[in-house]
Formats: C-alpha cells, sequence, structure tokens
C-alpha cells in the first residue's frame, strides 16, 4: 500500500525540514518496519520534547501525521576525574540552533599531562569531527608484558606501586590531530573516513620517534543503539532525555551494533612507518520495560604490520567500563565484556543507577601465547535533572595483577 500524504505540525522548523528527517516518503510502499526505523530516526535526533505519530489506512494508500515540538537546546558540561592527573575539562551542546535539527558540541580539557580539544557537528546524515590532543608522558615498562597507559582522562600511573617489577621508562610527547567525516546510508548502515596525523618523540629518539599519520576507513550497522554509545552514555547507558528515560518501555527493546575498520598509512600518507591494522566489534543489548539495560560487548583487533605506538593495546579492546593504569600491547587481541544497569531510582527528580561490569580482553606478541587484561567492578552514578552534571564513582579490581582502582567522574558527556 503506497503513501499517500505525509503531512506535519511544528513549533520551530519548517515541516520540509522536518520531513527530510523522515526517513519515509510520499509514493513509497508503507511498511510497518520502515515506519518504525523512521520514527526511531526522528527520536534520536534528541530536539522533540513531545512527538507523535498518527497514520491512517485508506483503500488507496496511508496517510502520516506528525505533531512535533522542536525545541532549541543549549547543555553546557563539566567533566572532571579524580587522581593524580587532575584533569578537567567543558564542554558545550547545541541542538537545533538553526532550525535545522543539527547538533553541535565543542570540548575543552587538560590537565597535568596536556590537554585537548574537539569538536562535532551532525547535520541530517552527515557528521563531522575534528580533534587536537598534546600529551608529555613516561611510557614505563614492567614485566609480564605490561605497559604504563598514558592519557589526558586516564587513571594515573603509580610508579612507586610497582616499583618492584619495573624493567625501564623513558619520557615522550605524543601531538594528534584528526579529522573524520561518516555519511549515515540508511537507517541501519554508515560509513567513515578518518586521517590522523600523529607525532611522537621519545627521550633520545629511542623507540619509534616521528610521524605515524594514517588513515582509516570504517563501515557500520546500527539498530536501535547510537552509534556513540561509548562516548554519549551516563555509566553505560545511551545519553537519554528526561521524558524519554522516565517513560517504561511497551515491550523490552533490542539494539545491535557492528563496526569494522581497517587502518593503514606509509610514505604517501606522510608516515615515517608503514601501519596496517583491521578492527572488528559489536554490541548487543535489552533495554527491559523499566530502562535497566544488560549488555554484552566483543571486539577483535590484528595488526599486519605497526610500530610499538601503534600496536594493539588491551586498554583499546576493553569498553571503558573499567578504570586502569597499566597494558597489554602486542600484534592481535581479542576481548569481551558485559554489563548491567540497574535504576535504583528513576523519577522526576533524577537518576539513581548501578552498573557492575566484567571485561577480559587477551594480547598476543605474535605467538601462541596471550597475555590476559581483565576487569570486574562496578560504576554507581546520579543524575538531578534541574543540574545537568551527573556524578558517578567507579570501582575496578584487575583481576591480572590485583591492583584496585576507585575513581570519581563529574560529567558525562564530552
Amino acid at each position: 500500500m503506497p503513501i499517500d500524504s505525509i503531512t506535519a505540525d511544528t513549533s520551530r522548523m519548517s515541516e520540509e525540514v522536518l520531513k527530510k528527517h523522515f526517513d519515509l516518503k510520499e509514493g513509497e510502499e508503507f511498511s510497518e518496519q520502515k515506519y518504525e526505523h523512521a520514527k526511531q530516526d526522528l527520536e534520536k535526533l534528541g530536539i522533540f520534547r513531545t512527538l507523535e505519530f498518527v497514520y491512517k489506512e485508506k483503500k488507496d494508500g496511508v496517510d502520516i501525521h506528525i505533531k512535533a515540538d522542536d525545541r532549541t537546546y543549549v547543555i553546557p558540561m563539566l567533566f572532571g576525574l579524580s587522581g593524580n592527573k587532575h584533569s578537567f575539562g567543558a564542554s558545550v551542546e547545541a541542538r537545533n540552533l538553526f532550525k535545522q535539527a543539527e547538533s553541535a558540541g565543542l570540548f575543552v580539557g587538560g590537565g597535568r599531562d596536556g590537554f585537548n580539544t574537539h569538536g562535532n557537528l551532525v547535520l541530517g546524515k552527515h557528521s563531522f569531527y575534528i580533534a587536537y590532543e598534546h600529551i608529555n608522558f613516561t611510557q614505563r615498562f614492567y614485566t609480564n608484558g605490561w605497559m604504563s597507559n598514558k592519557g589526558i582522562f586516564s587513571s594515573a600511573d603509580d610508579k612507586n606501586k610497582y616499583a618492584d617489577t619495573l624493567q625501564g621508562e623513558v619520557h615522550g610527547r605524543q601531538d594528534d590531530f584528526t579529522v573524520s567525516y561518516s555519511y549515515q546510508i540508511s537507517n541501519l548502515w554508515n560509513v567513515s573516513v578518518t586521517p590522523r596525523y600523529e607525532y611522537y618523540e621519545y627521550q633520545d629518539h629511542v623507540l619509534d620517534s616521528g610521524k605515524h599519520s594514517h588513515i582509516s576507513f570504517g563501515l557500520g550497522y546500527t539498530d536501535g543503539i547510537s552509534a556513540a554509545m561509548n562516548m554519549d552514555k551516563l555509566a553505560g547507558v545511551e545519553y537519554k532525555h528526561k521524558a524519554d528515560i522516565l517513560r517504561d518501555l511497551p515491550r523490552v527493546k533490542t539494539g545491535k551494533l557492528a563496526e569494522v575498520s581497517y587502518t593503514f598509512g606509509d610514505k604517501w600518507t606522510g608516515s615515517d612507518y608503514a601501519i596496517s591494522k583491521i578492527s572488528i566489534s559489536g554490541v548487543y543489548l535489552w533495554e527491559l520495560k523499566m530502562r535497566h539495560t544488560l549488555a554484552f560487548f566483543a571486539k577483535a583487533e590484528r595488526a599486519f604490520t605497526a610500530p610499538f605506538s601503534n600496536q594493539i593495546e588491551s586498554s583499546d579492546l576493553l569498553f571503558g567500563l573499567g578504570i586502569y593504569d597499566r597494558e597489554q600491547r602486542g600484534k592481535d587481541g581479542v576481548s569481551g565484556g558485559i554489563s548491567f544497569t540497574y535504576y535504583l531510582m528513576r523519577n522526576e527528580t533524577g537518576l539513581f543507577s548501578v552498573t557492575p561490569f566484567y571485561e577480559q580482553a587477551y594480547i598476543s606478541s605474535g605467538g601462541s601465547a596471550y597475555a590476559p587484561h581483565s576487569g570486574i567492578g562496578g560504576t554507581v552514578a546520579f543524575r538531578w535533572w534541574r543540574i545537568p552534571l551527573p556524578i558517578s564513582m567507579n570501582f575496578t579490581h584487575n583481576l591480572n595483577d590485583g591492583n584496585q582502582h576507585v575513581g570519581c567522574k563529574v560529567g558525562g558527556k564530552f
């Protein structure tokens, strides 16, 4: 049965703009599945206070009417991470400012070891991202293949804690400039291209000082889950507006995400080293009627050729659930994880949730032996609706070296 007409009532944007973001068009065949996906696409824009859909079947077609109360949002956020890094940042996000259902954000942050800044713009099916990061770090080498985990917003690597197993250390500097563009082919598939310029300078020019520039091509599949789940989440759950998360689901909702990317660099990218890597990752989740969420994660990576600084890292294979100050590196690795977010409170005052998790990674240097890196722990998070500052406390127990971390995070969107 064809779609005869699509009409809309809006509060700020024009009817034409709304219909452009609705993935059904007049004249095409109507199907319940396409209709549900088109509704989800509008909901994901995150600009509507209320959104109602009505469709009417007639003898010769279907009429669809949309009632949308679209608003402009300017959301300032602060971000902080406790520990010796003393990292802090601020961000601002604007949505629908120009009545085009666009979304834009800017983040600036820094700490003891350096700073970073990045911005993003989403306009319809097009997404743009640009970032610059400068880090001064000390790369420490421990027994059993462990190495210190660098980063402005990672936990501090306390050399005194591991002095008995410390084999050596070297000071370094990293500058990283990244741009990325992605295009939403359909409501399920997207493609991306990401050029990246990296420069490493190690003390006395040891290891692989020089340019590590490369480019990545990605293909992603998402269904019922945000493609940026690990970035736009509060304690393991993708970011939702108050009206969405306070409303119970009529039935259990599932979400699926799969991504594959290939990274390579050589002389033509300005790199001093040949780089060739592939990465495959996936997420499957169940969101229960009361919004509690069970999620499974999996990832695999292989470096066909890469210098030390661009090898596969166990911290990258893991899923941002735990806090670690050391990692394993090698030529290939696999990982898996599980988390469950349970809302102890979900009302007009705010959200209070607890998220236990387990994650496990294995790294190989090219032989038959794989070094493990795993953690178990939980995150407790609270958010007041009146104050857009989610506060969370994370506890992580590293199952392989027995180390424990407690971290406080202020802010959940950056």
